[in-house]
């Protein structure tokens, strides 16, 4: 990547599009705080991300951000539910709420029979959805997402 410049404003809707290999996960990456860029600089509302502390970084990412990954990064030891409700348990959500949500965005996406499904139970389209409801999790006003309708059938990418 080089020479990139962008300015998103609150309610936009960006779609990054390129060939693979072209840096398209990379740029999520940096903007997402989850890698630095080499050159250059990131503000967010202003707040240039370089000059901030990892815990800094950290909880931006959990209360502002939600991330939908191309691999989907669900934890294998956890059910589909628990895997939803992770970013939540970071954010210091009460159970209850924390359940009752992840449990509303299960339903949403048509997986509330596959709660307690572990990853290697689910479809790749399932997986995906549960991915796309743990980035929903928060609340968080910025969602990352990479492909995130490659593994979905026709009906489940128009959700």
């Amino acid at each position: 990547m080089k020479d990139i410049s962008l300015s998103i404003e609150k309610g936009d809707f960006v779609a990054i599009i390129g060939q693979s290999g072209s840096g398209k996960s990379t740029l999520m990456n940096i903007l997402g705080c989850l890698d630095t860029a080499g050159s250059g600089s990131y503000r967010i509302d202003g707040i240039e991300t370089a000059k901030m502390q990892p815990d800094e970084l950290a909880a931006l990412r959990r209360e502002r951000f939600g991330f939908i990954f191309q691999r989907y990064n669900l934890l294998s030891s956890l059910t589909a539910r628990d895997n939803v409700a992770l970013p939540a348990v970071y954010m210091g959500m009460g159970g209850k709420e924390r359940s009752a949500r992840a449990d509303k965005l299960l339903q949403d996406l048509g997986l509330a029979s596959k709660e307690g499904n572990k990853p290697g139970e689910l479809s790749g389209g399932q997986q995906q959805r549960v991915s796309i409801a743990r980035a929903l999790m928060n609340g968080g006003e910025i969602i990352f997402a990479d492909e995130p309708t490659g593994a979905l059938d026709t009906a489940s990418g128009k959700m």
